[in-house]
């Protein structure tokens, strides 16, 4: 995994040190945050550190479908109907549905 860097690059001064940025998170393979007004708002980063994010969200969207698939298995194998009710899955959450947003 790459190292953050902490680069004084702000949003407006991007479009002229943009390259050098690129080249230097794909070279050195360093994360470079771009800051507005101080804030950090936005990074650029080597491919490889994108990747693996698309790997950890792939890996976490099939745990997450694995958990449902099993919860629902598991719901109809007591003899409950198909599908879950949506009060059964807020009361498990507690969360309130009397409640208004």
């Amino acid at each position: 995994m790459a190292d953050i860097v902490s680069v004084p690059l702000t949003v407006e001064a991007t479009s002229d040190r943009l390259p050098d940025a690129i080249a230097r998170a794909e070279r050195d393979e360093v994360r470079i945050v771009l800051t507005r007004d101080g804030e950090p708002v936005a990074a650029i980063i080597p491919l490889t550190d994108l990747r693996a994010l698309d790997e950890v969200d792939a890996a976490e969207d099939a745990y997450w479908s694995r958990m449902a698939d099993e919860r629902i298995a598991r719901w109809e194998a007591e003899g409950r109907p198909p599908g879950i009710p949506m009060e059964e899955i807020a009361r498990e959450l507690g969360v309130d549905l009397t409640e208004e947003s």
